[in-house]
């Protein structure tokens, strides 16, 4: 079998191994990050006057014993301040009937929107959001930064779940799901 290294030329689309790399395209690699479709998460903090929600799809699994979330914020948004300073947080897996709850805390204000969040018995401090279709309470154990990120990983204290089509992004757009049998 005939193997070959492949090279950055290669990956980028160029036509010769000899060519110099060109600088980073930071938009072509966003693009290039937007072809992994992901499903769409709302993280929040704090109650009250002092609560805080933003859309993010930058949310995964860390473990499952312990049970561990992680979410990756960015060192300019709101969120990532607000997650220095508390030490829970929630994640609501937003529902394909969710779009504009994504839209609203990704900065887009909806017209005659109300979103509806609930409290977590004996967690002050967490509030998830309703008719989401997994929502995870969790208390921060660690930071690790990660170039222009933090990834906060959460110790999930309690969970739920529904049985709903989750909403996806994929290629700068939402979409669907369609939920088979298992």
């Amino acid at each position: 079998m005939n193997a070959r290294a492949l090279q950055v030329s290669d990956l980028a689309g160029g036509a010769g191994v000899a060519d110099a790399p060109s600088a980073f395209d930071e938009r072509r690699f966003r693009h290039a990050l937007g072809r992994f479709a992901t499903g769409v998460v709302v993280i929040s903090t704090g109650a009250g006057e002092s609560m805080h929600a933003m859309t993010a799809n930058a949310f995964m699994s860390g473990s499952l014993n312990p049970p561990l979330i992680v979410v990756s914020v960015g060192h300019r948004a709101r969120m990532h301040r607000c997650l220095m300073d508390h030490a829970h947080f929630g994640v609501s897996v937003l529902s394909d009937e969710q779009e504009s709850h994504s839209r609203h805390f990704a900065g887009d204000a909806q017209t005659a929107f109300a979103p509806r969040f609930a409290e977590v018995d004996g967690l002050p401090g967490v509030v998830l959001l309703e008719h989401a279709v997994a929502r995870f309470a969790a208390r921060v154990v660690d930071r690790h930064p990660c170039g222009d990120h933090t990834l906060f990983i959460g110790e999930v204290l309690v969970f739920s779940l529904d049985e709903q089509a989750p909403l996806v992004f994929f290629g700068g757009r939402y979409a669907s799901v369609a939920m088979g049998r298992a």
